[in-house]
């Protein structure tokens, strides 16, 4: 851990991007912050209890930086926008990708089936069809493969597109207290219900399903969680439970280390 703040964020193991607000656009894996929850995606909202909430990204450092708390407590609210895009006539969804930890969106044409379903170029991928990405190679493989079929994409928009899904915080600071609290029990309750509808008559791939979220929560190993949920969501019906897992460390009703965050 850090001595101070002087090297705040990416001494504590993230980066940020935006010209107000700011937004997180990658989380080291094992880092301050990715332990503490942080997540890529997730807009910084408060720090120290200090609205930053419309400051662009040398504002939030500059007010981070000056505070004794080491790291400073920051609020954050999730802005990934669940985007599904159905392919064109030749099964390409029309629009590439660029660079690493972020997955920069270099050119989207509005005709194209991904500007259709709302992609834009300067767009962020951070996951596709449910599973966190980091690297290129992995993301393009993921997109590849769903070549024919409707892609879902979890996509930062730095623009006026975005929605807000689900909330989280470092160092315990959580914007809305029970209210944000209510949502994500309700969040749960809901992932429980269509687990329940989806494998209801499956127990024994509910019960691994359960089993895995549990070592997960435990172990914060992502790309371990993104290969083994194929492997245990074998259906199409199963897989559109994995577009609905959002990885997020938190007790949630006592029954998983997780919070889960529902697709619209």
């Amino acid at each position: 851990m850090p001595t101070s703040n002087q090297g705040w964020p990416e001494e504590f193991g993230f980066q940020l991007g935006g010209s107000g607000p700011s937004y997180i656009l990658s989380v080291e894996e094992g880092s301050s912050a990715y332990l503490a929850g942080l997540q890529p995606g997730d807009q910084v909202l408060e720090i120290e209890g200090q609205n930053v909430s419309t400051l662009g990204v040398q504002a939030v450092i500059s007010i981070a930086q000056t505070q004794r708390n080491i790291p400073p407590s920051i609020g954050v609210v999730s802005r990934i926008q669940q985007m599904d895009i159905t392919p064109g006539p030749d099964g390409r969804f029309g629009f590439t990708i660029v660079g690493d930890c972020p997955l920069l969106v270099e050119d989207c044409s509005p005709c194209s089936p991904a500007g259709r379903g709302g992609l834009g170029a300067g767009d962020y991928v951070m996951e596709v069809n449910g599973i966190p990405v980091r690297q290129h190679e992995m993301a393009a493989a993921l997109i590849k493969a769903s070549q024919g079929r409707t892609l879902r994409l979890g996509v930062l928009c730095l623009g006026p597109r975005q929605k807000v899904r689900s909330s989280g915080s470092m160092d315990g600071i959580q914007p809305g207290g029970d209210g944000m609290r209510k949502d994500r029990k309700h969040k749960a309750l809901e992932f429980n219900r269509k687990i329940d509808q989806i494998l209801g008559e499956e127990p024994e791939v509910k019960e691994r399903l359960f089993a895995v979220l549990k070592q997960y929560a435990a172990e914060k190993k992502v790309d371990w969680l993104a290969s083994v949920l194929p492997d245990i969501l074998t259906t199409d019906e199963q897989q559109t439970l994995i577009g609905n897992i959002r990885y997020r460390s938190l007790c949630s009703l006592g029954i998983i280390q997780t919070v889960f965050s529902i697709g619209s």
